[in-house]
């Protein structure tokens, strides 16, 4: 790679050239359809040793007014998160330390309403979601921006097993956040440089990239982590495999024929995985992933015991901090 830009996407479908150090050209002072960063003495490319450390990270997130922040990029400060799955496998784990001090997790879809996370990510319809999710404020809430307000955005409750409308719309719950969202993905850079999380390919993202048709919102709490800063991520209920007996960590029926379709979704999203990990591109971008799972069907990442992981991850932090003469000189 030769410049220190992605390629982003205009709004006319064109294409556009994106510096990742400061928003918009240091030479042109926008953005601009050629680059121009080999006469800029600030560039950055991929191969440079401190990529990974200057790199300033794309995605496009906004507050619960549809503001444009870069407040949460990097607020976990290059340590450790957990990305939490719904297979079945993560109720074989301890997974009550998830809520120790120094754990910070983030929840795929209505997993954040069976295991206790610091944040959910989902992409369907976010009715499809426990309104004890929403309106949690302890949860941050992170949904593609055109689900943060109009019809997509409506939310229902289940009171004595009946659903019905909430009456509010995810910008009107707590600690929600909105982020771009792309459907269509390669496994490469692109991943990272995207200034929208990637989640697969729906109709028109296949015929883009010429990838096969398939989605998956793992990945948008991969790239989400990414941008919060987590630098080591360690999934928990990623076991990239269904039977209608054995479909997910929580109440939730599947039939056969989805338990089929969605192992050949599974299939498809490892080789993507795989070929993101053979092929260097978690490493140029400082991200290490690793799996607590050994039987998992995702095989692209290394096993570690989840109680290896979550030692990793706390660190120097104390569940009880000893907290005598701190106030001394």
């Amino acid at each position: 790679m030769d410049e220190c830009v992605y390629r982003g996407e205009k709004k006319d479908g064109g294409e556009r050239f994106d510096c990742r150090l400061f928003g918009e050209c240091q030479l042109t002072g926008t953005s601009s359809d050629v680059p121009v960063c080999k006469r800029c003495k600030q560039s950055l490319n991929l191969d440079h040793p401190k990529f990974p450390e200057e790199f300033q990270d794309p995605l496009v997130v906004l507050d619960h007014h549809k503001q444009k922040t870069i407040s949460l990029r990097n607020i976990l400060a290059g340590g450790a998160a957990f990305l939490v799955c719904g297979g079945p496998s993560a109720n074989d784990q301890p997974t009550e330390l998830l809520m120790r001090r120094g754990i910070w997790s983030l929840g795929v879809n209505n997993v954040a309403g069976h295991l206790q996370c610091n944040a959910m990510v989902c992409s369907d319809p976010p009715s499809k979601f426990s309104h004890s999710i929403w309106l949690d404020p302890r949860i941050m809430k992170f949904v593609p921006t055109p689900k943060m307000r109009g019809g997509r955005a409506k939310l229902r409750k289940k009171v004595n097993g009946e659903f019905s409308e909430l009456g509010k719309k995810t910008f009107q719950c707590p600690n929600v956040w909105g982020f771009q969202r792309w459907s269509w993905l390669t496994p490469d850079d692109q991943f990272f440089l995207s200034d929208g999380a990637c989640w697969g390919n729906h109709l028109k993202g296949a015929e883009k990239t010429g990838q096969v048709r398939v989605v998956c919102t793992m990945f948008l709490g991969l790239r989400l982590l990414y941008y919060l800063g987590a630098r080591i991520i360690y999934l928990v209920g990623a076991d990239f495999h269904m039977r209608p007996d054995y479909g997910y960590s929580f109440a939730q029926d599947r039939d056969e024929g989805a338990s089929v379709s969605n192992n050949h979704h599974f299939e498809i999203v490892n080789d993507w995985m795989c070929q993101m990990q053979s092929n260097g591109v978690f490493d140029r971008f400082g991200l290490q992933v690793f799996n607590t799972f050994a039987y998992s069907g995702l095989r692209a990442f290394e096993f570690v015991p989840f109680k290896e992981a979550v030692e990793q991850a706390v660190g120097l932090v104390e569940e009880n901090p000893d907290l005598v003469g701190w106030y001394e000189k």
